[in-house]
């Protein structure tokens, strides 16, 4: 690996995990090594991209204002004996998925039974929660300024249930045991200060699991999946039951394109759905984005516009001018200000990207996790979106 590319990974890395140093506007522009021509196809575009950097497979969509402009599909589901991928195919999105538990609590916001300063304390009333959390905020916890534990590393993730006595039953369950472990303990952080926390997002669906008494996946399905017409989306991983949708590709044979996971490895456990395990396909991405734009330029949505805007607003500042949000980060790129987030388990990649000034948007998805993948990742939005070309 180059050193270029070790300084851009380490930059992406920073600004998506919240340590306190973040990379200069424009470290990313350098990596925007395949250019989009306007003149030719998305699909010409997105053949660049998938063969540039080996992806297994790929798709992306470019939306303009409040429509699909296009939408590109390449590739396979697997390196071998694999299908090729379609508008059927759907990816995990990873991360991606927190901005779906925020827009969650929007609707409990506008129903009157929460708002974004509700404390913890004052809906988990039977559980013994630590001092230092008693007073922490949904905005908190939604904008990773919570004080709660990281919850992001493999061991966090992929070993929680050795981590946590009792840790099983209902996934309703287990986020309850989760959240009351988590809230006993001493904060690990400062609260106040930005440190990126899956955990916070379990303890908001817990809560959310308390006022309603359904579960977060039927809250979700409710309220945002159906809502929105998202038929595809689904929690976990669509191949388990489906063979010929996207496989998750972590490492590489010498110069291939990815080495196919054993689909019983690295699965999530369901009790983290509320940090992002939701899979969909590229067009129902695309419908899901469009849904904010239209919030963001004031017009009439299913959620009121307001408490929707409400979720792009920054609670706290990182380095080099960049803010969080709630379920949303805001980035600036060349001087040009963005609304994003990224997504990734290790075997995918994910982003969605909004230019406010011009209302064009971009989702973008991989079945492999790799860092070439984080660079093509940040190469489309850079041309699609026609970042390096700011003023």
């Amino acid at each position: 690996m180059t050193n270029q590319i070790k300084k851009l990974l380490t930059a992406l890395v920073l600004i998506i995990l919240g340590c306190n140093k973040s990379p200069a506007p424009t470290d990313y522009l350098q990596f925007a090594e395949v250019k989009y021509n306007k003149e030719h196809s998305l699909d010409e575009f997105a053949a660049d991209i998938q063969q540039h950097y080996l992806l297994p497979g790929m798709a992306v969509a470019k939306i303009n204002n409040t429509s699909i402009k296009d939408v590109a599909i390449k590739g396979w589901n697997k390196i071998k004996n694999g299908t090729s991928l379609n508008n059927t195919s759907k990816f995990n999105i990873g991360s991606c998925g927190k901005s779906f538990t925020a827009l969650l609590v929007a609707t409990f916001v506008e129903e009157g039974r929460l708002s974004w300063e509700t404390k913890i304390s004052d809906v988990l009333t039977d559980m013994q929660i630590h001092e230092g959390f008693k007073n922490i905020t949904i905005r908190q916890l939604l904008s990773h300024t919570a004080g709660i534990r990281h919850f992001w590393s493999d061991e966090d993730v992929f070993e929680v249930a050795e981590a946590i006595p009792g840790l099983n039953g209902s996934a309703v369950e287990k986020r309850c045991v989760f959240t009351e472990w988590n809230l006993s303990q001493k904060p690990y952080f400062e609260p106040g200060v930005y440190q990126y926390s899956n955990a916070g997002y379990v303890v908001v669906a817990t809560m959310l699991e308390k006022l309603s008494g359904k579960s977060f996946e039927e809250l979700i399905r409710a309220r945002i999946f159906n809502p929105l017409n998202l038929s595809s989306a689904e929690f976990g991983y669509p191949f388990i039951n489906n063979d010929e949708q996207p496989h998750r590709h972590m490492r590489r044979y010498i110069g291939g394109m990815g080495i196919t996971l054993d689909p019983e490895l690295r699965l999530i456990d369901e009790l983290f759905n509320p940090a992002g395990n939701i899979s969909l396909t590229i067009e129902d991405f695309a419908k899901y984005i469009i849904f904010y734009i239209k919030a963001l330029k004031g017009e009439e949505t299913l959620i009121d516009y307001h408490l929707v805007q409400e979720l792009f607003k920054p609670v706290v500042d990182t380095e080099k001018g960049n803010q969080v949000g709630m379920g949303w980060q805001i980035i600036y790129i060349d001087g040009v200000k963005t609304y994003g987030h990224t997504g990734s388990d290790g075997t995918s990649r994910s982003v969605m990207t909004i230019d406010p000034q011009t209302w064009n948007a971009v989702v973008f998805a991989t079945n492999i996790g790799d860092t070439q993948a984080e660079i093509a990742l940040i190469n489309v939005v850079i041309e699609l979106l026609e970042l390096g070309n700011a003023v």
